[in-house]
């Protein structure tokens, strides 16, 4: 099974599929694609108690901006009112990690 690796264009996935082709030798294909479930390690950056950063850890010195993603996950806050950071003795500016 060949990995997609990262593919973030449509250029990116036309290339993977020619070669898969010139890899096998045909020219029809069928894929499955799943969603991947495995873990992942988020640091997240807040700026006045607001979300404004979620990045993955990558190779462990640069990693990918997955900010839209994590603003989709339910249980990230995008937004902790001074209330709770106060209580947490948090600044409003804070990073943390998931």
């Amino acid at each position: 099974m060949l990995s997609l690796d990262n593919a973030f264009s449509y250029d990116d996935l036309r290339n993977f599929d020619r070669r898969v082709r010139e890899g096998i030798g045909r020219e029809e294909i069928e894929y499955i694609a799943e969603h991947k479930f495995d873990g992942l390690s988020i640091s997240l950056q807040y700026q006045g108690g607001v979300l404004v950063r979620g990045v993955t850890r990558g190779d462990g010195s640069t990693g990918e901006d997955v900010t839209p993603n994590v603003k989709t996950i339910r249980s990230i806050p995008l937004r902790v009112d001074a209330a709770a950071l106060k209580k947490a003795k948090l600044p409003g500016d804070f990073r943390g990690a998931r």
